[in-house]
């Protein structure tokens, strides 16, 4: 399989992974962003 045509693939897969996570829940989108920014900070992680 030719890389190109695995990347938007991979991408749409995780994005919906991602957003079912990140957008929806009781936990305001804006505080799991913070978490997730301060989470990358800890570990020395660009994001």
């Amino acid at each position: 399989m030719n890389l190109t045509e695995l990347i938007p693939e991979h991408f749409e897969r995780f994005f919906a992974f991602f957003g079912a996570g990140h957008n929806q829940g009781i936990v305001p989108t804006r505080i799991k962003e913070l978490a997730r920014l301060k989470v990358a900070a800890i570990n020395e992680c660009d994001t």
